[in-house]
């Protein structure tokens, strides 16, 4: 028998307002009605409504997250974050894969909107003006992850991808090699796409090596499209010495295509990526890359969202530390 909050009010010989009260900690309830209400629901192992729970306090205690890519180990670590974080404060987790697709993101949107999330965390691939127009329609917190630029006014939690490229490509430098290409994500894409690609243009040039666009190839994050650039790159140009790319997925295609060749790593091409992702420490030979704190950032943003819907104040943008983790690659 499932039973309602009726049968405990009349069990307990309350009213359903009083075993409202217990449940939600909303209202003072005398020490001896509490234990009564408390005894019977632990004999009728009554389970609350989330939905009559919403419609009663207004929340739905959900919160909708949009990645772009679950299948990426990036954003599963970032899941796990989020949702501890979540779970700690009795939310959760509405994931929506958007596939990199700017459709399927707009799709999402609607159907957040029809489920009354309490709040909105996404990463903004395409930051095109349908989303941002359609976005600006909830009025719902929203907070940003991985992802940040002028066009939104949403609290953001990220790490510096200027300067984490710049400083992955001036060790590359330091290590000796002057030639090197880049296999870059989309430009749409502003912080992992734009500006890994820039730092890395900005370290060349200032330390005095030509920067040669035909030594760049743009990839979509995924291990084949590393692994076709440098194939397509290594065929053109043999003096290439070392790559750089925006992610380890594309990294570690890299490496097979130069390996594929009769080519050593790092003696005759060196590797770099980006994120440390778990692969990255066990292939061989391993991987060097800038290295992210994905569960704290998922968790800061998390932590962003709870204070919005507590009328907190948040900061505008939080800036996580990244790590040059050096490897056998370089």
């Amino acid at each position: 028998m499932r039973y309602t909050i009726s049968d405990v009010a009349k069990l307990a010989n309350v009213s359903k307002a009083t075993v409202s009260r217990v449940l939600n900690n909303s209202k003072p309830v005398s020490d001896e009605v509490k234990k009564r209400v408390l005894k019977v629901i632990e004999e009728t192992n009554f389970q609350p409504s989330a939905l009559a729970r919403s419609l009663s306090n207004r929340q739905t205690k959900l919160i909708g997250v949009l990645l772009p890519d679950i299948a990426n180990p990036v954003f599963s670590k970032i899941i796990d974050g989020i949702e501890k974080k979540a779970h700690e404060e009795d939310y959760s987790v509405l994931l929506c894969n958007t596939r990199h697709n700017e459709e399927e993101e707009l799709k999402y949107l609607d159907i957040l909107r029809e489920k009354e999330v309490d709040g909105i965390i996404f990463n903004g691939f395409h930051s095109s003006e349908k989303f941002r127009e359609k976005l600006s329609k909830f009025s719902i917190p929203i907070a940003v992850i991985g992802y940040d630029d002028e066009s939104y006014d949403y609290p953001a939690v990220l790490i510096d991808n200027l300067k984490a490229s710049y400083d992955m490509t001036k060790h590359i430098i330091d290590s000796g090699k002057k030639n090197i290409a880049m296999v870059h994500g989309p430009i749409e894409d502003y912080c992992s796409g734009y500006q890994r690609m820039e730092g890395y243009k900005n370290a060349l040039l200032n330390n005095s090596l030509k920067y040669n666009k035909e030594y760049m190839k743009k990839g979509n994050y995924t291990y084949k499209s590393g692994y076709d650039s440098a194939k397509e790159l290594l065929k053109k140009y043999s003096d290439i010495d070392a790559f750089f790319c925006a992610n380890d997925m594309m990294a570690i295609g890299v490496m097979k295509a130069i390996l594929e060749i009769g080519k050593s790593i790092p003696k005759d091409i060196a590797v770099a990526g980006f994120d440390d992702i778990d692969v990255a420490s066990v292939y061989t030979p391993a991987l060097t890359t800038v290295h992210q704190p994905f569960e704290l950032k998922g968790e800061s943003v998390m932590s962003q969202m709870l204070k919005l819907l507590n009328g907190k104040e948040v900061e505008r943008q939080i800036v996580h530390k990244y790590k040059i983790v050096i490897r056998e690659s370089i």
